[in-house]
């Protein structure tokens, strides 16, 4: 990569069964003396076009498809990518005059998928609704009443209607029922919270192999026993250890084999993976997510020197998510295990040097980059352009174990 690849961050986007079926890329220019947000044609998009001269669409988003922010100068001049992997996402705010509708006819017709985003019906904007095969709406800037005028107003034309900014599952729930055909937001990583109902037995016995993993003084007795008990999860961890990832010149058997071979603080991570991974009725991506935000953890630990302790960054990430993937409060859930207090401090208040690569780690998923605190990282030795890197290589590695492992899903 060159200095031209910018920070990127992917966001989903789902249909009604929790399938990723597209991501958002979202981008800022790694020149940090340059404010991509503000700055119309200057800004994220054209930013982001320039990051693929350096990269492969396909090592960002995979199989799926890639929404991008397209400014009015754009839609005059799209770049050359797979027509079937891009939409069009036009920016709001835009002036809406007979040259942006002949820029839209002739990009339909070359057979591009064009998005409107944040969509509000005035004059003008009804203009552009005929050119549209998507439209994103923003679900918390639109009162109930608006919003279901909206979806009245637009469903007869037959397009695909994005919820965005869903922000809990109460919130997806909500906009399914309304009529929305997609949904994108930050819901997926939070705990879906039922009152006065206790935690499933599936999520109990996974709580209780995490809590066993992580006691110092547990005899590996009782950890291959526990594994055993699990038909997918002893699997899955004999197939990981099998695996081209560790190299061995023999194929390993049995489950005492694995353990012995991995060592306990290896073989703990990866549990930790395979147990949240196999919980019924949690959607494939969490898992991605999760492995992701703990890789990158990982790698920017080794990128600063903190090399005495690689794998509790990776610890730190994975567990960060376990309200999302046990639906309980994350305090709650800590005080199950027998983390050190550091770690637990790290997850709940991002203290220490952990708390402080898992607050840069989230702030990316966001693309909130102007909450990471550059200039400590730099005197660190991470540049902008090291972290694009790493997101970048996270999202290669992440890909691979997840289809190493079989966990690849079906979207």
């Amino acid at each position: 990569m060159t200095n031209m690849t910018p920070l990127l961050a992917r966001q989903p986007i789902f249909d009604g069964n929790m399938r990723v079926i597209a991501y958002e890329l979202l981008c800022r220019n790694n020149d940090l003396k340059f404010i991509a947000s503000t700055d119309g044609d200057a800004a994220s998009s054209q930013v982001l076009l320039n990051a693929f001269t350096e990269l492969s669409i396909e090592q960002v988003v995979g199989k799926h498809k890639a929404f991008v922010n397209f400014t009015r100068t754009l839609l005059h001049s799209p770049p050359p990518f797979n027509r079937q992997k891009l939409v069009i996402e036009v920016l709001e705010g835009q002036q809406v005059d007979a040259a942006m509708l002949h820029a839209l006819m002739e990009l339909r017709e070359q057979g591009y998928t064009i998005a409107l985003d944040d969509f509000e019906l005035d004059e003008d904007s009804k203009n552009l609704v005929p050119y549209a095969d998507i439209i994103k709406l923003d679900v918390l800037s639109l009162t109930p009443e608006k919003l279901k005028h909206h979806i009245d107003y637009l469903k007869p034309f037959g397009i695909t209607l994005i919820a965005e900014k869903v922000e809990t599952y109460e919130m997806f729930e909500n906009c399914k029922a309304l009529g929305f055909d997609l949904f994108q937001g930050y819901f997926l990583a939070k705990p879906r919270v039922i009152t006065g109902r206790k935690i499933s037995e599936n999520k109990q016995s996974v709580l209780q192999l995490l809590s066993a993993l992580h006691d110092p003084d547990v005899p590996i007795e009782k950890i291959e026993r526990m594994i055993a008990r699990d038909t997918l999860l002893s699997f899955k961890l004999l197939r990981l250890v099998n695996s081209a990832a560790f190299g061995l010149s023999r194929d390993v058997e049995s489950l005492r084999q694995a353990i012995m071979l991995l060592g306990l603080q290896k073989l703990r991570n990866w549990v930790n993976l395979l147990a949240l991974s196999n919980l019924s009725g949690k959607p494939h991506e969490l898992s991605v997510a999760a492995l992701t935000r703990a890789r990158m953890c990982e790698m920017i630990a080794t990128h600063i020197n903190q090399r005495s302790r690689p794998d509790s960054y990776f610890t730190v990430g994975l567990l960060s998510t376990l309200d999302a993937f046990l639906d309980s409060p994350l305090e709650e859930l800590l005080r199950n295990l027998s983390l050190s207090e550091t770690l637990n401090q790290a997850m709940l208040a991002h203290s220490g040097p952990e708390g402080m690569v898992l607050h840069i780690v989230q702030a990316h998923e966001q693309g909130h980059w102007d909450d990471i605190d550059w200039a400590h990282l730099e005197s660190l030795g991470l540049s902008p352009e090291t972290l694009a890197t790493i997101y970048v290589d996270a999202l290669h590695w992440v890909a691979e174990t997840m289809n190493s492992l079989g966990l690849a899903g079906d979207a």
